[in-house]
């Protein structure tokens, strides 16, 4: 029998008010195979409900409560770090990197939404492939959710471009080169609410590019500095969670449904062969990202800002 791997990275869960896709999450996250979880190396970094900027509310207190609740149920002893007033999507998220890159001092972490449900063998996933990257400097973001579009089974994992940052790991000298890149972006966001960006002004930041995103949102910065800066983010074929988010901040029930999450399903078997990873495999993840962004800058960037500017 193998002997379960110690999880040694910091983990960092992610919520705002939707209580029960947390529960679901937390739930799935105590009953992971193949590895050992440190509960003090989990982290809920929980989102509030009003705006210091505006006095907007933006969610009920008694949901933040039960987020913070649900958590409590599954990690009793896990720490919260619950903020007293709302910072929003961007802001929370970059609060979870820098405790864990600048505050607990690692080198990876994992970082995981309200709203991906973990199969049994998702963090051995990404321990896998945690050691399949480390000889691959170019390498940011890993991730083991799967391509939902498609049905794989295992037990062979191959490698496919990552598109959502859902359920990975980020490397701190990844994370630190963007940050730079990006100070730019997050120029942009203060003062703000993140919902009311000003999202006409941050297309037109990126401009200059080759490349562009149909999004304005902070993980599509993210995607676009990782190619402005030839660094990779990679997901295997094989899905080892499950995304529920069928409402929130990006998603609505048909839209999840036009993208095909309600058919997605968590591959069931009981053991995966991970194939080897090269720099001829990364380079043609990169490549599918860059024609895919390249694409999008030439035939529709135009149209896009413009349809923001008319809000």
């Amino acid at each position: 029998m193998i002997e379960p791997r110690v999880v040694d990275t910091p983990i960092i869960l992610y919520a705002f008010d939707r209580p029960d896709y947390l529960d679901r999450v937390a739930a799935s996250l105590t009953k992971q195979r193949g590895v050992v979880i440190d509960p003090k190396r989990v982290f809920l970094l929980q989102d509030a409900a009003v705006s210091p900027r505006t006095g907007k509310r933006f969610a009920k207190d008694e949901d933040i409560a039960a987020s913070i609740a649900a958590f409590r149920r599954h990690f009793p002893d896990s720490p919260v770090l619950a903020s007293p007033h709302n910072l929003g999507v961007a802001r929370n998220i970059l609060r979870g990197e820098r405790l864990v890159f600048d505050e607990l001092n690692a080198e990876l972490g994992y970082f995981f939404e309200d709203d991906l449900e973990l199969g049994p063998w998702y963090l051995f996933a990404l321990e896998r492939l945690k050691a399949l990257t480390a000889p691959f400097d170019r390498v940011a973001y890993f991730g083991a959710y799967g391509d939902h579009r498609r049905d794989y089974p295992g037990p062979v994992v191959k490698y496919i471009p990552l598109e959502h940052h859902w359920g990975f790991g980020l490397r701190r000298h990844a994370w630190r080169r963007m940050m730079k890149w990006l100070e730019p972006y997050y120029a942009l966001l203060e003062g703000r609410d993140y919902n009311a960006r000003d999202h006409a002004a941050i297309y037109e930041m990126f401009r200059p590019l080759a490349i562009a995103s149909e999004a304005s949102s902070q993980d599509a910065a993210k995607s676009i500095a990782c190619l402005e800066l030839d660094m990779t983010r990679v997901l295997t074929t094989v899905s080892f969670g499950l995304y529920i988010g069928e409402r929130g901040n990006s998603f609505s029930p048909q839209h999840f449904r036009n993208m095909g999450f309600d058919k997605m399903s968590i591959a069931q078997s009981e053991t995966y062969d991970f194939q080897p990873l090269t720099d001829a495999k990364l380079l043609e993840v990169d490549g599918f990202h860059r024609r895919h962004y390249e694409r999008l800058r030439r035939e529709r960037f135009d149209e896009i800002v413009e349809r923001h500017k008319k809000k």
